[in-house]
């Protein structure tokens, strides 16, 4: 059986900053793993909306300012699932973020350390080496 999934992340960014959160037992993937917020959209729901919806589930912050930074397609090798990223990089209107019960912990980390950091999804890997490299460029 084969299935697709269209998920949404964001990179979230204040005072040169960005949020990560650690993955709960609830996941067995990439359990206790270092993550951006976001999560799947609903089927026919517009990717930002689904975007704003998951990061008010996860955080409790309400999204500001928006912008696409990049799509991934992967199919895994067994050819069974086929997953489409859509990332944004966002910043937040005030509020402190809270851990849901996705979460075990979170920090902000400042950008200029995120290369420093042995991140477990591969395409998080891919997404955090193009904003290092966007950041460079500023």
């Amino acid at each position: 059986m084969t299935t697709q999934q269209i998920g949404v992340k964001a990179i979230i960014q204040q005072d040169n900053k960005i949020l990560l959160m650690k993955r709960s037992s609830k996941y067995e993937h990439l359990e206790d793993a270092w993550d951006v917020p976001g999560g799947r959209i609903n089927f026919g729901e517009e990717p930002l909306e689904g975007l704003k919806r998951e990061i008010q589930e996860e955080t409790g912050l309400e999204l500001n300012q928006v912008n696409k930074i990049l799509d991934t397609s992967t199919v895994f090798k067994d050819n069974t699932k086929h997953i489409v990223r859509i990332t944004y990089f966002c910043s937040v209107k005030q509020g402190t973020a809270k851990i849901s019960n996705e979460h075990t912990n979170l920090t902000w980390i400042p950008i200029t350390q995120l290369n420093q950091l042995n991140f477990k999804d591969f395409l998080l890997k891919k997404t955090i080496k193009n904003i290092i490299q966007i950041s460079n460029y500023k």
